[in-house]
């Protein structure tokens, strides 16, 4: 994934984070995160190879290398739920968290790609994670069963005329329950809003054939699949794929007779190219929504004991995330009315 912010950053934003950022070296078995540190800064990958680990059984379920972001986690009000230690000697870029926030807070056109390259770093962590289940042992590990946090309060990221542009530009579909959604292997050509209900990311452990699952009907899909987290209010099934155009790693079905908001994919591009400040809004809340779905499907296997430090790092965020869940909560109930859809 060395490639993805050089995609999406240009020159000047790369030159930033070279000048603001400090290289640190990291030395075999270094440990540069733990669950729950308070972190001020937000990591870059220049060298090497980093593992993630469950914080109990140490057991690894993911590596990090060259370009990837770690401890980013503050962006979204949350905190680390994993060990990360460097498995040979690498080299990382420490950006500074309050140098960082300024200039996302102050620069739309940095914000929207940074935002969108997290988003994307996280996609693609995402998709190696359910593209891995092969087996049985594999697919028990993500049996999570938990619910993605609701995301409404994201909702309170967007302004007035966002939400207006997505209710003028979209329509609503009723989905009934058990109908499948997306289809494992297939493009996602639309942005997805979930209005009412309940959707399930499942996945199987045959090992993942973009081409055998794409040549399949929809409902030739509906047996032999796990769910592993479930989606409501206000999330975007199928978001990793729409940003990223690759085939969905995973079914989407319903649970319960849901709505939801379709904007086809033509027009968000459009939006996004013709206005920077609403693409900075839009990419925050699906880099949020994605860190969400990651922390839901990661196999963590147990919980740490929160430190006092982690304990008072997360009323404080709490304490933040309350009003903008009470703003984003109004913002999505008044969507709900003007779409004539009751909460």
């Amino acid at each position: 994934m060395s490639d993805i912010l050089l995609q999406v950053l240009n020159n000047e934003d790369i030159d930033w984070m070279v000048t603001t950022g400090v290289r640190r070296q990291l030395q075999p078995e270094e440990v540069l995160l733990l669950p729950e540190q308070v972190l001020a800064e937000l990591y870059l990958v220049l060298e090497g190879q980093l593992a993630m680990s469950a914080p109990c059984s140490q057991d690894e379920f993911a590596q990090v290398t060259r370009g990837d972001l770690l401890g980013g986690g503050w962006l979204f009000d949350a905190l680390p739920a994993s060990v990360t230690t460097a498995k040979e000697p690498s080299t990382v870029l420490a950006i500074p968290k309050a140098q960082l926030s300024q200039k996302l807070a102050n620069e739309v056109g940095f914000a929207s790609r940074f935002y969108r390259a997290i988003a994307l770093i996280m996609s693609e962590r995402i998709r190696h994670q359910f593209e891995s289940v092969t087996d049985d042992t594999a697919l028990l590990r993500y049996q999570s069963g938990q619910m993605v946090k609701e995301a409404v309060f994201v909702f309170g990221e967007l302004h007035d005329s966002d939400i207006d542009w997505m209710m003028t530009t979209g329509k609503v579909d009723s989905i009934a329950a058990d109908k499948v959604v997306l289809n494992m292997g297939r493009p996602v050509d639309a942005l997805y809003t979930v209005l009412d209900g309940q959707l399930a990311i499942a996945t199987t452990n045959t090992p993942y054939d973009p081409f055998s699952g794409c040549s399949k009907r929809l409902e030739q899909q509906a047996k032999n699949f796990t769910p592993l987290a479930f989606i409501s209010r206000g999330g975007l099934p199928g978001i990793i794929s729409f940003l990223d155009f690759k085939p969905l790693p995973v079914r989407i079905h319903a649970t319960k007779d849901s709505r939801m908001l379709t904007i086809p994919r033509r027009e968000v591009v459009i939006k996004l190219q013709e206005d920077l400040s609403f693409a900075a809004r839009f990419y925050k809340v699906i880099a949020t929504q994605t860190a969400q779905l990651l922390a839901s499907v990661t196999a963590t296997e147990c919980k740490n004991a929160k430190s006092d430090a982690g304990m008072a790092m997360e009323e404080e965020l709490n304490m933040e995330a309350l009003q903008r869940a009470s703003e984003g909560g109004q913002k999505f109930d008044w969507m709900l009315k003007r779409l004539r859809v009751e909460a």
